[in-house]
């Protein structure tokens, strides 16, 4: 973040230096092993990928899964883009199961 300092407008208000942004908290924290606890890994086939999702749908619902998901494509997709187009694939997965859309 690039912080500015305060002035005065030609109007006479006064723009007070940038900060925090109350209430938001961009995509949050990955938690490590929310979901390998299932046995999701991107090296891992598809098929043995979608049945972990299941099972992580199962406990965490669908849209929990779906956005851990997506963190973890947004996080990753400039050091491993391969993984991240893998979390992004089965984040679709996910959606198109029940019905999201993306």
């Amino acid at each position: 973040m690039h912080p500015r300092k305060s002035y005065t407008r030609k109007t006479g208000a006064h723009v007070v230096p940038t900060s925090c942004v109350r209430g938001y908290h961009g995509i949050g924290k990955l938690h490590k092993g929310d979901l390998s606890q299932f046995g999701y890994s991107t090296s891992k086939t598809t098929r043995s990928r979608h049945l972990a999702l299941n099972a992580a749908t199962k406990t965490y619902g669908p849209l929990s899964v779906y956005r851990k998901l997506n963190a973890l494509a947004v996080y990753t997709k400039r050091r491993s883009p391969a993984t991240s187009k893998r979390a992004l694939a089965d984040r679709g997965f996910v959606g198109k199961k029940v019905g999201y859309k993306h």
